[in-house]
């Protein structure tokens, strides 16, 4: 299935692009062959199990065509919004919890629980009838701290303005204090993992060296 339909460009990510045709759905293309089929199955058996996910159309090895939910991304909100830090800490830290409740599928091979792997402000958009959860690839099972952990790196490590550096503790705090507490023990295996995904700019990469020496037991 390749799509059709006339499309415009919404963004591009790592592996994969990203367009809204016009009839209102979403096409994810993938770069790099990844087959996107995975993903679809992903995303259909956690919205079987109660999880906001966008609604999958169809699939193909290449094209991933599903729902188009409007809203701001919740990074984007925090950053017009700080005096929301709190409350949308609690709000993602909500997203973990309803994913500790979902048993692993079959098909993600491995052992543990279900994990997203990149569950991070960017990732989720308050769409009208709530938070969603998008961008699945990376979903596989295992410590469900992990997780958790890999949420706080990522925007612990950010660079932000001196402003929102602020903002960006008030939303941590808010987060870390309604997940698990043992979460923070994952925090070097969670810094190692960003580290190795992707080349990381020198200042991140500084900034995840210090993570895995600090809180190394």
């Amino acid at each position: 299935m390749r799509s059709v339909a006339q499309r415009q460009h919404l963004a591009s990510g790592q592996d994969s692009d990203v367009f809204i045709r016009s009839d209102g759905l979403l096409v994810k293309r993938t770069r790099t062959g990844r087959d996107l089929r995975r993903e679809a199955e992903m995303m259909s058996y956690l919205s079987g199990h109660g999880i906001p996910v966008p609604r999958v159309h169809e699939a193909t090895a290449d094209e991933l065509v599903m729902q188009y939910v409007p809203g701001p991304r919740m990074s984007e909100e925090i950053g017009r919004r700080p005096w929301l830090a709190g409350p949308l800490g609690r709000e993602l830290a909500g997203l973990h919890r309803r994913l500790d409740a979902v048993q692993a599928p079959c098909f993600l091979t491995g052992d543990g629980d279900l994990l997203h792997l990149d569950l991070h402000p960017g990732n989720v958009v308050l769409g009208p009838e709530g938070p969603v959860v998008l961008d699945w690839a990376c979903a596989t099972r295992g410590d469900r701290r992990l997780d958790v952990a890999l949420s706080w790196v990522s925007l612990a490590v950010a660079r932000l303005t001196t402003a929102r550096r602020l903002t960006r503790w008030s939303f941590l705090r808010s987060f870390m204090a309604n997940v698990d507490p043992r979460a923070r023990e994952a925090i070097p295996e969670a810094a190692r993992i960003r580290l190795e995904r992707h080349d990381r700019d020198p200042r991140e990469r500084a900034a995840l060296e210090k993570l895995m020496a600090v809180n190394r037991p």
